[in-house]
């Protein structure tokens, strides 16, 4: 065995002992100290070397004041040790010089442990400051447990496999799952998401946050397919987790439950685009969707149709028996307009009484007229309403693309024209559109 081997083994044997060794040189400098030497002293080894060695070990009756034989070598001791902190120590110890081949002094050993009854005070502070530090440790622990059970969104966390290690109150109640039955299970088996539209399977953000060690989030389309298979609009990020020397150890993913706020938005939106008494496409939908199938029309050298539909007398009726009766009248009439068009066609309120019926695509102008004449059957059977029953008929105009008119606005107001024909004419009927015709409101 080589001299560095044999001194690194010397130095690992004394690591290991629960004395405190110093070791000096000639010039009582210190050259070494244990672990054990490091605690009781309050001294680094680094810090400590070269220094002399009343320094580190300044015992209080003085006895190191004037050399290394002072502390009576070959023999057991007992001092006092005021420490680098100032905590007083009472030690035993055992001074071993080094001399060289004539008998000179070329250093020596310092061997001590504090004395029994100083053990088990340094052990009762010891125990103490465990089972304080152990109380504090219990009390984060807990107020972390408790911060993320009370936050509303789920909260969980994987390690750097992508297993799962953690999940709150939230997430067990948000996946189906519990903290013991998810534990050590893959993170997509536990949060599976899938798109909105596709229903594909979305990775779960962690591994990316992972892999690429930053925040990601998922805001839009993402579905949670819950345990018991329920789906539940959520959006979800996750971000990394560091050591404390920066290396990425796993993940946390934060999931918000926003099938209200989706749900919400989307009524909104509908709104934005539907009559509210009948749900019917409004102006700005219909006026899209007529848009489009003027264009398809176009592009498929077919016809389009618009009828335009106001029912007679409607205001009798409305300030005769009030709002609430004519409001469920129209909301019955808006049903039957429905039940008489194709799935492909719209059916939209204009306001007040009048309707408007776009047939995407016609073959012949007699298809729009046939679509009038059953409009015209269903509305005019009788309506029971509450304790009423009544009876209501229409006048229709129709207008033709791209007989009548090749825009929007203008085959509009072409049906529009034909409407208040058919209203002339004595109601309870239809016209198709003439040119030259200028009949005015009544």
């Amino acid at each position: 065995m080589t001299l560095p081997d044999r001194e690194q083994l010397f130095e690992v044997a004394l690591s290991a002992v629960t004395e405190a060794v110093l070791t000096i040189d000639e010039d009582h400098r210190i050259i070494y100290l244990n672990p054990a030497a490091e605690l009781l002293t309050g001294w680094r080894l680094m810090e400590s070397v070269g220094k002399p060695l009343v320094h580190v070990m300044n015992l209080v009756d003085g006895r190191l004041g004037k050399s290394f034989g002072d502390l009576l070598p070959g023999g057991l001791g007992h001092a006092a040790l005021v420490n680098r902190s100032g905590i007083t120590h009472q030690i035993e110890y055992h001074a071993t010089p080094i001399r060289d081949a004539q008998g000179g002094f070329h250093g020596g050993v310092l061997v001590c442990r504090p004395q029994r009854q100083d053990v088990e005070i340094a052990l009762q502070t010891s125990n103490a400051s465990l089972l304080a530090n152990a109380d504090a440790l219990f009390e984060e622990k807990e107020r972390a447990q408790v911060t993320l059970n009370s936050i509303g969104d789920a909260v969980v966390s994987a390690n750097f496999s992508g297993r799962v290690n953690y999940l709150n109150s939230v997430a067990e109640k948000l996946t189906g799952w519990t903290q013991s039955e998810a534990s050590g299970k893959a993170v997509d088996e536990i949060f599976r998401i899938v798109d909105f539209e596709t229903r594909e399977p979305i990775p779960c953000p962690t591994a990316r946050a992972i892999i690429e060690d930053r925040r990601v989030s998922i805001t839009a389309g993402c579905l949670l397919s819950r345990r018991d298979q329920v789906e539940v609009a959520v959006e979800v990020s996750a971000a990394p987790i560091h050591d404390r020397i920066g290396g990425v150890i796993g993940a946390v993913m934060v999931a918000q439950d926003v099938t209200s706020a989706r749900e919400l938005s989307q009524k909104l939106a509908r709104l934005a685009l539907h009559d509210s008494l009948t749900d019917l496409p409004n102006r700005a939908l219909f006026s899209d969707r007529l848009r489009a199938a003027i264009a398809a029309a176009r592009a498929n050298g077919c016809h389009a149709a618009l009828l335009y539909v106001d029912l007679d007398r409607f205001k009798r009726i409305n300030d005769s028996l009030g709002h609430a009766i004519g409001d469920q009248l129209l909301q019955a009439a808006a049903r039957r307009l429905l039940g008489c068009v194709r799935s492909s066609d719209t059916v939209s309120r204009q306001g007040g009484d009048e309707f408007v019926v776009l047939l995407a695509a016609i073959a012949h102008v007699a298809d729009a007229a046939a679509c009038a004449e059953n409009i015209l059957r269903s509305l005019q059977s009788p309506y029971r309403i509450g304790e009423h029953e009544l009876n209501l008929t229409a006048s229709i105009g129709i207008a033709v693309f791209p007989n009548d008119a090749e825009e929007g606005e203008a085959l509009l107001r072409c049906a529009d024209v034909a409407m208040y024909r058919a209203k002339y004419d004595g109601r309870n009927s239809y016209r198709l559109f003439e040119v030259g015709s200028t009949i005015a409101p009544d």
